[in-house]
């Protein structure tokens, strides 16, 4: 089962049939502890390295906002290997595939988090948050509203929460410029479920979103939002957050990325009967010279169009 399976921005409660949770908070120090040890005693249990790869990535994305560039990194391929494990554990489980187009979409590379989105909706076809996941990859891609339109009445008819419809109609029309009809559908994806908004990107939000100005607001402001709905964000007149990283650590997300997709490639090939997607490095691109770099040394451990 799906647990909360955010991607990025609007897509917080995509997996919302499922049961209410706890407030997101970043974890501490000790908390990742011991979670390392119920892993520990736990190797083979899918749930404890689930556990622990979201704490790790949840840490890490918070150590990316404090400008804690080497302990982001780190936590970022220990999250990346606990997804991995998890996946090596249950290959046919649709969540680290999640997890991992969230990674992805916030490092600016969507159509790596649309092909995560596919391989989730591959392995659990039922289940209406592969749509709405889908979906919102789709229109920060940019693609046509009648190709997000055709994903988002899927996932209704398979009983996705309507909120989420709702907010995910916003973006799209605010998107396309159609800021009367995105308001209206933010009052009505807040008035269904407000939990929508509360929980973005698997972080909290710090500034409670209560109004379709909020929301445009935090989205420009965040650099896993922003600058996909450059256009919209300008005709708002909002400023663009920009992700901004150092070279040496934009190499080392590479690396991690390349090594992804090596150990994806490997756990699949043993698994002919599942339709999984892993994207191989191109000669001569930059993602093909990280991969044959070595790895910086760490403290510790476009696809074709898919039809519904």
């Amino acid at each position: 089962m799906w647990r909360r399976a955010i991607v990025f921005a609007a897509l917080a409660c995509s997996a919302a049939t499922a049961a209410p949770e706890p407030p997101i908070t970043i974890p501490t120090a000790q908390q990742i502890a011991e979670l390392e040890r119920a892993r520990d005693k736990r190797p083979n249990n899918y749930e404890r390295r689930d556990e622990l790869a979201l704490a790790y990535y949840r840490s890490a994305r918070a150590a990316l906002d404090r400008g804690e560039f080497p302990l982001y990194e780190k936590q970022l391929s220990q999250a990346m290997t606990e997804w991995i494990e998890s996946l090596r554990l249950e290959p046919e489980n649709p969540g680290p595939h999640i997890y991992m187009g969230m990674v992805s979409a916030y490092q600016g590379r969507i159509d790596d988090t649309l092909d995560s989105m596919y391989n989730a909706r591959s392995l659990q076809p039922g289940n209406p948050a592969a749509y709405s996941n889908i979906a919102e990859t789709l229109i920060y891609a940019g693609r046509d509203a009648r190709e997000v339109e055709t994903w988002l009445s899927r996932a209704e008819k398979l009983g996705s929460n309507p909120a989420v419809i709702d907010l995910n109609r916003c973006l799209l029309q605010w998107r396309d410029g159609n800021l009367d009809g995105a308001a209206r559908s933010f009052r009505f994806a807040r008035k269904l479920d407000p939990a929508v908004v509360e929980v973005w990107n698997e972080a909290p939000v710090a500034t409670p979103i209560k109004t379709f100005t909020d929301l445009t607001a935090y989205c420009c402001g965040s650099p896993a939002c922003g600058p996909y709905l450059e256009r919209a964000c300008q005709k708002s007149e909002l400023e663009i957050a920009k992700r901004e990283v150092p070279e040496e650590t934009a190499l080392r997300e590479l690396r991690i990325e390349m090594e992804r997709r090596r150990e994806l490639e490997r756990i699949y090939k043993e698994r002919q009967d599942l339709e999984v997607r892993v994207k191989k490095p191109l000669e001569g691109t930059p993602e093909a010279a990280a991969s044959q770099a070595p790895p910086a040394a760490t403290e510790a451990p476009t696809e074709p169009e898919e039809k519904p």
